[in-house]
């Protein structure tokens, strides 16, 4: 059987235009389906994570899933890496942040199974892991950003459109996994990991000082977080399905480690 994939999904308290013959108000759950695509192209299962009601229930995942997606979303609120809110901070989702910050502590800490952070997931896994964020890239002193600033929230360019490069570290994972120096990505953020915590190194980096990939130190586990959107670039660019690959590849490895004990 394929590996299958839990898609944690994001939270909506409301969507104006959706199902208006039943009105307005409800709350919704829902993943955008580049991630469905993706998994699917790299010859996973994808199986989306709701929200629970019943927080007893995110323990429960551990035994459905053989590998976790922390996809984008809202910003993580401030108080879960030691900041009050700022002026910059956007919109917060507090059941969102709870249920993930558990799921990620409880799997990373009691488990093998692997994991892949997007943007806001990407994040995530710092502060599950004690580091922190900038609420908003215009917190960064000039000179941390080697004196350049490139735009990281394209919220105007197409999903699928590279916008600024990133240099891969040689000694990572992510070098294994693209065997490049470089390679161009999308953008679409406001806030970056300030402080790496101390379980992880950094993978990538922007050309204006920005850590934009992630991974867990320890070799064995398959534990990373990319910054950009790898799942909408997939629709055009077969190379970042790469990363979903090794996500399986991974998760492929841990059943039969799974299954044998």
């Amino acid at each position: 059987m394929k590996p299958v994939i839990g898609i944690c999904a994001d939270y909506s308290y409301g969507l104006n235009g959706v199902y208006e013959g039943f009105g307005c108000g409800f709350d919704y759950q829902l993943t955008a389906n580049d991630y469905v695509k993706a998994v699917e192209k790299a010859g996973g299962i994808p199986v989306i994570i709701p929200v629970f009601n019943d927080l007893n229930n995110i323990e429960n995942v551990i035994d459905i899933a053989d590998g976790i997606i922390f996809a984008g979303g809202a910003d993580i609120e401030p108080k879960h890496y030691g900041q009050y809110i700022g002026t910059k901070i956007g919109q917060i989702i507090p059941e969102r942040d709870r249920q993930e910050l558990q799921l990620a502590k409880n799997i990373i800490e009691n488990t093998e199974i692997p994991i892949l952070g997007v943007c806001r997931g990407y994040q995530l896994l710092n502060v599950v892991c004690g580091g922190t964020l900038y609420q908003d890239l215009s917190e960064i002193p000039l000179e941390l950003r080697n004196n350049k600033i490139i735009n990281h929230s394209m919220k105007g360019s197409p999903k699928y459109n590279p916008v600024h490069e990133v240099k891969i570290n040689e000694k990572s994972r992510f070098y294994r996994i693209f065997n490049k120096k470089t390679m161009s990505v999308n953008s679409y953020h406001h806030q970056a990991i300030k402080d790496v915590a101390d379980d992880f190194n950094v993978s990538t980096i922007s050309p204006d000082g920005i850590v934009e990939a992630i991974e867990l130190k320890r070799e064995d586990r398959f534990v990373v977080g990319v910054q950009w959107h790898p799942e909408m670039l997939s629709e055009r660019n077969d190379e970042q399905l790469l990363i979903f690959k090794a996500l399986i590849n991974a998760c492929k490895e841990y059943k039969i480690l799974h299954c044998a004990s």
